[in-house]
């Protein structure tokens, strides 16, 4: 059991894996390799997400309290002859990434995140 924690706590280089210098492959257990890869595949999927991040940043401006803003409303939720987007204002920003708006009408149940409406001008 002992063993297995050892392993647990050391990084692997995927390197290791394929094969020695001197042609032979290496003696890594199924488990380790398992472990190896899911790491890689880990580390991978963060670096992804970062860049996600920026680009959005970067494509999404960040509007201030009170701001107006237009939300699109689904097709299945309207009617024909009803608008197809409703301008709000934000009201509250939390966790700098949620906006919760409202109307003349009130406020809305739903937070928002910047992609879900377009700034008014």
């Amino acid at each position: 059991m002992e063993e297995e924690t050892q392993f647990q706590n050391q990084k692997i280089v995927p390197e290791a894996i394929s094969k020695t210098p001197d042609r032979t492959t290496a003696t890594i257990s199924r488990a380790q390799k398992v472990k190896v890869f899911r790491e890689a595949a880990r580390e991978g999927l963060e670096e992804q997400a970062k860049k996600m991040k920026a680009t959005s940043s970067k494509k999404f401006q960040k509007p201030t309290l009170g701001q107006n803003v237009r939300i699109k409303i689904p097709d299945i939720d309207r009617a024909k002859m009803d608008t197809n987007s409703i301008i709000a204002v934000i009201t509250d920003i939390k966790d700098e990434e949620f906006y919760e708006l409202a109307t003349k009408l009130g406020k809305l149940k739903a937070l928002y995140t910047r992609n879900q409406f377009t700034l008014c001008k």
